[in-house]
């Protein structure tokens, strides 16, 4: 088996594969970073093109559901002993998805921080639906790629979140897709919060009113931050770390400085992570959760 795990991310344009290795004491190692698009050629050919060039069949491999094929529920912790956990959570969340609680595959992880007085431990539960994930698993198989773990897209920007040195103290991270967006937060690779947003690239590069979208994107930040300073008993957090983007939104970075009580960053993986390959701002975009996913350390999996 070869080393590292290799993240396979599907985008509706193609497919991006990142490898990281780890060594103890070192940061994470980017051996492998390459996009296929998927042209005229379909994507049963060229998954399995890119599996036969990586010998994917010989590496660890994880890919990252998409957001309309499992539904992430903040729910009460059940009062019940660890190993009737899941089924506790899957009579308490099944009237809060949008398909029948027998077709989900389901994962649970705790909320980290102090529990508040006169709360109770609060947890997160994930649906995937189950026939999405056969799906995935299927077409992963057959091109010839060695599926090892499925992830979803808020476990794997809480792993880019924490290449940050910010993430000690707690760090929100904000990325971007062409069609929409997502808001992190989390602290010493725990994740407390995380919200979606109607807002992508393709709509900040071709909007003719970027300052009403960036006024929304500014309030769904401070909205995160204060449901954070009210649930959680940590010290508040003041760094807003912007995911690595294909190209500059002009305007954006100032306008949350100046609307926001946080510095503001933008993330250069380069700068987090040693680096085999080339790794420009535009591959970092594309790649984002592919290289989430693939930095992955928990073994516990959907």
């Amino acid at each position: 088996m070869l080393p590292g795990l290799t993240g396979v991310g599907l985008r509706p344009d193609g497919v991006c594969v990142v490898r990281v290795e780890r060594t103890t004491g070192r940061p994470p190692s980017v051996t492998l970073v390459d996009f296929r698009p998927w042209g005229d050629q379909g994507q049963e050919k060229v998954l399995a093109r890119v599996a036969a060039d990586h010998d994917l069949t010989r590496s660890r491999c994880t890919t990252i559901l998409e957001p309309n094929e499992y539904t992430l529920l903040l729910t009460e912790a059940p009062d019940v002993p660890p190993d009737e956990l899941r089924a506790a959570i899957r009579w308490r969340i099944k009237e809060l998805i949008d398909f029948h609680i027998n077709d989900a595959t389901l994962d649970v992880f705790d909320l980290p921080g102090e529990k508040a007085a006169g709360r109770a431990r609060s947890m997160y539960a994930v649906a995937a639906r189950s026939a999405a994930i056969q799906r995935r698993v299927d077409m992963m198989t057959a091109a010839g790629i060695n599926l090892d773990v499925i992830d979803i897209p808020e476990m794997a920007q809480r792993n880019v979140a924490s290449l940050l040195p910010e993430d000690a103290k707690g760090v929100v991270l904000l990325s971007f897709t062409p069609n929409g967006g997502l808001i992190t937060i989390t602290k010493q690779s725990e994740i407390y919060l995380s919200r979606s947003i109607d807002i992508g690239l393709d709509m900040l590069t071709q909007s003719q009113d970027n300052a009403g979208l960036f006024d929304r994107i500014a309030l769904e930040v401070q909205r995160s931050l204060d449901y954070y300073d009210s649930h959680f008993r940590q010290a508040p957090i003041n760094t807003l770390a912007l995911a690595p983007m294909p190209r500059e939104i002009p305007g954006l970075v100032d306008y949350l400085k100046a609307n926001l009580n946080a510095t503001v960053l933008i993330m250069d993986l380069t700068q987090l992570m040693e680096c085999d390959a080339q790794l420009p701002p535009a591959l970092q975009s594309v790649c984002l959760s592919a290289l989430g996913a693939a930095l992955r350390q928990e073994e516990r999996a959907l």
